[in-house]
């Protein structure tokens, strides 16, 4: 059977799938680690502890963090064999995408044996691993990992905020833009002369 050659482009845009994948993962860690640390009493929060807690817990969402950590486990086990994996089930280990997550962020320094019926040995170094999943099924669950980060890092993003372990930036960063607008327009546009060409003959006439 012939074997399709994998070219160049198929392997940068997996390697940008990759490169989205981990900042996904990154920014989730950032956020779930933080509320890890109010959990554990280690980050004291803005609001009470007690509330702070319970309002971390409920906005984690286990269901999600098992449906990443599968598809993690399902990417790793191909682009790391014979590294062993940290459980997958999110039930017996609760942290088990934060662990997997960290794997694939980080990868390995170990090198693996020879994959079963491959022509090759392969390191578990990150940069080698667009080359394994150029066109396949694993270039779909990057993208789903992907996703799945991004719908937690929200989670536990906002979870912090009404914690009070984290600042709303995004607040301050629109009332900064709409300062900025209406400075804008005061100046540039010329709704100040407007306004002044308005005012002074009211009170000239009063």
């Amino acid at each position: 059977m012939a074997t399709t050659a994998i070219t160049t482009t198929e392997v940068q845009q997996a390697a940008g799938e990759l490169a989205k994948m981990r900042r996904s993962l990154k920014s989730w860690l950032k956020y779930r680690t933080l509320n890890d640390a109010v959990l554990a009493g280690q980050v004291v929060p803005k609001k009470p502890i007690g509330y702070a807690q319970r309002t971390i817990t409920a906005r984690r969402d286990m269901s999600l963090e098992q449906d990443m950590a599968s598809q993690l486990s399902t990417l790793l086990a191909t682009v790391m064999p014979g590294v062993t994996l940290p459980n997958s089930n999110v039930a017996a280990n609760p942290d088990a995408a934060v662990q997997l997550a960290t794997l694939a962020i980080n990868g390995s320094n170990t090198t693996a044996p020879a994959a079963t019926g491959g022509f090759f040995s392969v390191p578990s170094h990150p940069w080698l691993w667009p080359v394994l999943i150029v066109g396949g099924v694993l270039l779909m669950v990057t993208t789903a990992i992907k996703s799945s980060a991004d719908v937690a890092k929200d989670q536990e993003q906002t979870a912090c905020i009404e914690a009070g372990a984290c600042t709303d930036y995004g607040f301050w960063l629109k009332a900064g833009g709409i300062v900025a607008l209406s400075y804008f327009a005061w100046n540039a546009l010329g709704v100040g002369d407007l306004v002044r060409s308005y005012i002074q003959p009211k009170r000239r006439g009063g």
